[in-house]
């Protein structure tokens, strides 16, 4: 007998797998304990790791670093010396040529997007293609790569069917048309290429800059308006037929073009096989506020260009920083923006662009992004992580400190991160909590809005961590103590959302990849104080509460449903959904071995919370909900941790001074136990209380 399961067929004759099952699977008949001991290798048919090609976050990288002057090598999770791909950089402070290294004219040999200059070989810019990413030389000359001190932004494009391809050809000289083969394996929609020989333009194609992939052009060298001609006379899944007109085709010179996929529905990325992870699309401007273009995800990657007009081409990326939901009258809502066609530093405009959930928002009328009845072209790159983390330490990070005043004081976290709670822990040295996303934090323990502005307080711009700017006395205060705690968004664990009040019950969209079991979410424009933190917990229903406050939960039902893609806003509450204010909501869910969402009753005796993990919790919090109760916070980064003994904690919705003399939690190695000292916040006989724990 045999059966059909997802990675092979089972069969009486078992084949042991390999390579984490990127070409190949475990067919046959196993134990349960040859299952286990395979699962616990990351050698089983497990959805989340068949095929790491199947994830937005192996094929594509934003990464950011500050220029050696000597040589490093950049580990972005990027497979480029077995699978191939382009490696585009640009200097992000001064004039600084964009540079663009692939894996067909070899390290080292670079072309210049903002100029029509022939490749050029450069021994100290690009020096490899790895297996993790790519390897740096000194760049002593100021090539925009490695230069020393200077930040430097650097998107690696992985070739993978349906994503990305990179061919070459050398022209015949014949007068006919040429024909060469690629394995995007579906629809160009988007197409770049470039005789390598000065005064030749980089041609771009894209799908939707007329009727049909061959209708028009541009130059990726310059901001000109495109213009009607056939580029591309013919296309498929596998090759693509450019004109002999236009030089495509000059005896002995070599070209190389660069191929973006289009999904639409068909891209089978994700566990699941059935998300998109690239749109090459167009939309028309309003000249006003609101014009929304819905993609069907997140995107952390954009560039535009308007095409029947002269504008500037602008790439938009996550990594560098673009804000979401704008609040009026805060100007550090910025997006940073960089041109591939010119050589100027990276600039900024508040509010030019958005991110949501589902796309991206033009909110200004602006000829470069959204012009009244401009014709723009766009490609746009999914936010990963797409693959739910399998370790807490990929996710989540915690670190006390004493605060020194100092400028772009570094901290490393292994990730970069997106959300991030600071506390002090003296009295009146509030609690925080801010995320990358729309630029700003907001104090735990009040009701207005306390706006923060990041780059001001906090730079995210790092791939393994973040920078305090300054003496900000919330975060590093000359000589105060501090705890930091670090998450980055991921499915199945963590997601933040941004949105706009509508005052009518609307769905509100998120990425999470299940329903959400806790979110927290606070009103960013509620004026005199009127609306503090909103807290619901899917298990309890209608019952929400404050993080501001030590209430007990109340029968709101603000938040009416928690689904897998969106989570229901009530009517009209200012604390949710008022017509005009804007919203920020974090959403924390259970993943198996690395966060727990729960309930547990208490005692009055020892309870232990079993959480499934196996090495105790880092993070704990917890509150009582059926009466009063604060919200209590520990964690394994302070001095004692959490132990047998003395376990130091601080409250979200109190700028007291951190409790160091207590003994209310201690270690379990599934989760925690709440000890018979906590008192009735804690482990009141028959109080019920919800908690977020993290591995």
């Amino acid at each position: 007998m045999t059966q059909r399961y997802l990675g092979g067929i089972i069969t009486a004759n078992p084949t042991e797998p390999s390579e984490n099952f990127s070409d190949s699977a475990a067919s046959g008949m196993w134990t349960m304990q040859e299952a286990l001991s395979f699962s616990k290798a990351g050698d089983w048919p497990d959805p989340t790791s068949i095929n790491p090609s199947k994830f937005v976050e192996n094929i594509f990288s934003t990464f950011l670093y500050d220029g050696n002057g000597s040589t490093q090598s950049i580990n972005n999770g990027i497979d480029l010396s077995n699978k191939g791909g382009l490696v585009w950089f640009k200097g992000r402070t001064g004039t600084l040529s964009h540079r663009l290294f692939d894996t067909e004219r070899g390290a080292t040999i670079s072309l210049r997007s903002n100029a029509t200059s022939a490749s050029v070989t450069e021994a100290d810019t690009l020096t490899s293609f790895n297996a993790d990413g790519f390897s740096l030389g000194a760049d002593s000359q100021s090539m925009g790569t490695n230069v020393s001190g200077a930040p430097t932004v650097s998107w690696t494009f992985r070739k993978q069917p349906k994503f990305f391809d990179i061919a070459s050809y050398t022209g015949d000289g014949s007068g006919s048309d040429i024909t060469i083969s690629h394995n995007l394996g579906c629809e160009i929609g988007f197409a770049l290429i470039k005789r390598d020989q000065a005064g030749h333009n980089w041609y771009v194609m894209h799908r939707e800059s007329g009727s049909s992939l061959d209708s028009k052009y541009g130059y990726l060298d310059n901001g000109n308006a495109f213009a009607s001609g056939s580029i591309i006379t013919a296309s498929s899944s596998s090759s693509v037929t450019f004109s002999s007109g236009n030089g495509f085709n000059t005896s002995g010179k070599k070209y190389v073009v660069y191929l973006f996929a289009h999904n639409d529905g068909d891209g089978g990325f994700g566990s699941t096989g059935d998300k998109d992870i690239i749109k090459c699309g167009s939309y028309t401007g309003n000249g006003s506020t609101g014009n929304n273009v819905t993609l069907g995800f997140e995107p952390q990657w954009i560039l535009v260009k308007r095409t029947d007009d002269s504008e500037d081409w602008t790439i938009y990326d996550t990594m560098r920083g673009v804000g979401t939901a704008n609040k009026s009258g805060v100007t550090g809502v910025e997006g940073y923006y960089l041109e591939p066609h010119t050589s100027d530093a990276e600039a900024s405009h508040p509010n030019r662009m958005t991110i949501t959930s589902t796309g991206f928002m033009l909110n200004i009328n602006d000829g470069r992004t959204n012009a009244s009845n401009g014709s723009y072209i766009y490609v746009a790159i999914r936010r990963g992580l797409m693959k739910a983390p399998t370790a807490s330490t990929q996710v989540f990070d915690v670190q006390t400190y004493t605060g020194n005043a100092a400028t772009n004081r570094k901290f490393t976290t292994g990730f970069p991160i997106d959300a991030n709670i600071i506390t002090g822990h003296s009295i009146n040295y509030r609690t925080c909590f801010g995320a990358r996303l729309y630029d700003g934090m907001h104090e735990t323990s009040v009701t207005d809005v306390s706006y923060r502005v990041l780059p001001d307080w906090i730079d995210y711009d790092h791939n393994d961590g973040y920078d305090l700017k300054d003496s900000y006395t919330y975060s590093n205060a000359n000589g105060q103590n501090f705890s930091s705690y670090s998450f980055r968004r991921a499915q199945g664990f963590f997601d933040v959302v941004a949105y706009p009040g509508t005052g009518s019950t609307h769905n509100i969209n998120h990425n999470l990849g299940v329903a959400p079991e806790l979110i927290i979410l606070k009103n960013r424009d509620a004026s005199g104080g009127g609306a503090g933190w909103l807290v619901g917990v899917a298990s309890l229903g209608s019952d929400e509460g404050a993080l501001h406050n030590d209430n007990g939960f109340v029968a709101y039902n603000l938040i009416t449903t928690y689904g897998t893609t969106t989570f229901t806003a009530a009517s009209g509450d200012e604390q949710i959904n008022k017509s005009g204010d804007t919203y920020i909501a974090y959403l924390f869910a259970t993943l198996a071995g690395v966060s727990k969402v729960g309930t547990y009753s208490g005692t009055g005796s020892d309870v232990n919370v079993d959480c499934g993990f196996t090495n105790n919790s880092r993070f704990v919090l917890v509150k009582r909900t059926d009466s009063t109760g604060s919200w209590y916070v520990w964690d394994s980064g302070a001095a004692n941790g959490i132990a047998d003994s003395t376990d130091p904690y601080f409250l979200l919705d109190s700028d007291a001074a951190r409790v160091t003399n207590t003994d209310y939690i201690d270690p379990l190695s599934s989760g925690f136990t709440i000890t018979s000292n906590a008192g009735s916040d804690l482990n009141h006989n028959g109080g019920t209380y919800v908690f977020l724990a993290i591995a």
